[in-house]
């Protein structure tokens, strides 16, 4: 199916943005100017651009003009890629460092949500994900041995976790389940992020399964920062959902 023409200039726009020909801050060429170098009418550029503020790539002032707003960073919770893998394709300088990592017992839910016997043991690693120096994602994954110990030596500040299992222990993800909810902010953690004790956060729980529909990691996820939001885009016939760092 052709898209329409707004939706076509709307994406050669948004590649036009990402790859630095329009700059954050700066002003985009006039409504007329836009129109007549695409050849279309007012009308179809103005839909295309309703669709760039809507993604939060401008925003039209009248009177101003159009201006190029800093890229949000995003994170497609329909995606399987990792939160880091996600960044990372979008060019963001994301911040890894590894506060722990054990091979200890499973908690008993951790151990339900990976199937594992009782008193199961496996790798757990505790994460926090910075971006531009500000705390964004703290983030603990379980791993059920043997996996665990296969990957307990990674360098998880340069490697995903994801990416060292396929590697040493071939395991491919398949698919996710996840939930999303809001919460407080644990003593635990506002003592080590000097944040008050409640603070509200978003956060997920993500058991990851391989193809043989094996569950092989058990994600907790602390959404830190407040300007994250969970954005949804919905079409006849799908419905996207996304993190966004504005």
């Amino acid at each position: 199916m052709t898209l329409p023409k707004y939706r076509r200039i709307a994406a050669d726009l948004e590649t036009r943005i990402r790859a630095g020909e329009y700059p954050a801050g700066s002003v985009l060429p006039s409504q007329r100017q836009l129109s007549a170098g695409y050849d279309v009418t007012l009308m179809t550029m103005r839909q295309a651009l309703q669709i760039l503020e809507a993604d939060g790539l401008i925003a039209q002032q009248a009177g101003r003009g159009t201006f190029v707003l800093p890229m949000p960073v995003s994170h497609h919770l329909q995606s399987l890629r990792s939160l880091a893998d996600e960044l990372s394709a979008q060019g963001v300088a994301l911040r890894t460092d590894v506060l722990g990592r054990q091979v200890r017992q499973l908690p008993k839910d951790v151990g339900a949500r990976l199937g594992a016997a009782s008193g199961a043991r496996g790798l757990r690693v505790e994460r926090l994900r910075t971006v531009h120096g500000r705390p964004v994602v703290h983030q603990v994954s379980w791993v059920p041995d043997p996996w665990g110990t296969q990957i307990r030596e990674c360098d998880f500040t340069a490697e995903p976790l994801y990416a060292a299992l396929e590697r040493l222990s071939g395991l491919a993800v398949a698919r996710a389940s996840e939930t999303l909810h809001a919460d407080g902010l644990s003593a635990r953690l506002a003592g080590q992020l000097e944040l008050p004790v409640g603070h509200p956060v978003l956060m997920t729980e993500r058991t990851t399964y391989d193809e043989a529909d094996r569950p092989f990691v058990a994600d907790t996820a602390v959404i830190l920062d407040e300007r994250v939001r969970v954005v949804t885009e919905r079409r006849p016939a799908s419905v996207t959902n996304r993190w966004q760092l504005t």
